[in-house]
């Protein structure tokens, strides 16, 4: 069996998640920027998660860019992987050494996509100073676009009609927090789980992921958790179809990770893998 994993807001948490004093007791630093620690796991999820790591195939699947990535810390906690996926799915790790087989891929499936600086162009049409932070858009990796907004400021009949549009030019857009998303439909985290599990001759995936860029992973998964909390929850919460396979766990914020990997163990048990 192959576990994939989103990292934020699915494994990972910011501070900002944490509600009292009890939970501050608990936390473990995963993450560090400069010279503070951003983002954590409870130290009941990083022993489930070592477990996890010893006895099946663990690959981090994350949309943070290469850089990003690389501040993430598991080697203090004696986890330790053989892939990294990054960039949405655009960058393999293996070994820490980037798939090349992979990346050219990637590049080639870029041809059935709206060129990035047209779809860019079109969404500023749209990007009001009102809710987009002024130039905070980038170009992650050469691979997507994101940037940073108001939430509670969207323009949400614009922005539905441009989603729409993108839709129909291969690109998909997300939103996550503070952060707006927009990936070429070739760019995706199930299509590089696909490939490392072929790869591997793996048989049977577990997918954990919370946001919308995590969906078509879910779906492919024999087994698919979500915490109860983003994209995919508020979705789930507004009854939306198409999300019936994904096992939502009962807690919300950084201890929906310790559900979730608990659960992940509990397959294993009953699988019997070892």
């Amino acid at each position: 069996m192959l576990f994939a994993s989103d990292l934020d807001q699915t494994l990972i948490y910011s501070p900002k998640t944490f509600i009292n004093k009890e939970i501050e007791e608990q936390i473990r630093p995963v993450e560090r920027l400069d010279d503070r620690y951003i983002s954590y796991m409870t130290q009941n999820a990083l022993s489930a998660l070592k477990e996890i790591a010893r006895r099946i195939l663990f690959v981090p699947v994350t949309t943070r860019t290469k850089l990003q990535y690389q501040r993430i810390n598991f080697l203090d906690y004696d986890i330790t992987y053989q892939y990294a996926i990054t960039s949405n799915g655009g960058t393999i790790f293996s070994k820490g050494v980037e798939d090349k087989d992979w990346s050219q891929l990637v590049l080639s499936g870029r041809a059935k996509c709206l060129a990035v600086e047209d779809l860019i162009h079109k969404f500023d049409e749209i990007a009001h100073p009102s809710w987009v932070i002024k130039d905070s858009g980038k170009l992650a990796d050469d691979l997507f676009y994101y940037c940073l907004i108001e939430r509670e400021k969207i323009p949400v009949t614009e922005l539905a009609a441009f989603k729409i549009w993108a839709n129909e030019n291969n690109w998909e857009l997300s939103v996550q927090g503070r952060k707006l998303y927009l990936v070429p439909r070739n760019i995706n985290k199930n299509a590089a789980i696909q490939y490392v599990k072929e790869k591997e001759g793996m048989i049977h995936v577990a997918a954990a992921g919370d946001s919308l860029l995590d969906l078509e992973m879910l779906r492919a998964a024999d087994l698919a958790f979500a915490p109860a909390h983003g994209e995919l929850y508020s979705l789930y919460r507004q009854g939306t179809p198409g999300l019936e396979k994904l096992k939502f766990a009962q807690k919300s914020g950084i201890k929906a990770a310790e559900e979730i990997l608990e659960n992940v163990l509990l397959a294993l048990a009953k699988r019997k893998v070892v």
